[in-house]
């Protein structure tokens, strides 16, 4: 794998997560609960674990509209609910979509 630098997190990307975050329709879960808030801090929040290089750009707009396709597409597909989500990144100026942990889990 080649030399990638690793970015660092933006100060106003930084901010404008925190907000969106805030705003969440299960804010106190993601918190308190699950932490899947903390998943923005992760360096794989920007770069796929699977290539090592950064993920899909979507503006909000497009990233809700794509993680609702998806989440319909696998769900249809795995025959169970599976969710993703779209949220801002902190170390680029886009949006990313991806699922928490909980999906993750084989039941």
């Amino acid at each position: 794998m080649e030399n990638i630098e690793k970015p660092k997190i933006k100060f106003k990307n930084f901010i404008k997560y925190i907000a969106n975050q805030l705003f969440r329709k299960n804010v106190l879960k993601n918190i308190f609960i699950t932490h899947n808030w903390l998943g923005g801090f992760s360096i794989y929040s920007h770069i796929s674990q699977s290539t090592g290089k950064p993920k899909v750009i979507y503006s909000k707009a497009s990233a809700k509209k794509a993680a609702e396709k998806m989440s319909k597409k696998v769900s249809e597909k795995e025959n169970q609910n599976i969710h993703f989500s779209y949220y801002k990144c902190m170390y680029c100026d886009g949006w990313h979509i991806g699922k928490n942990m909980q999906n993750k889990i084989k039941k």
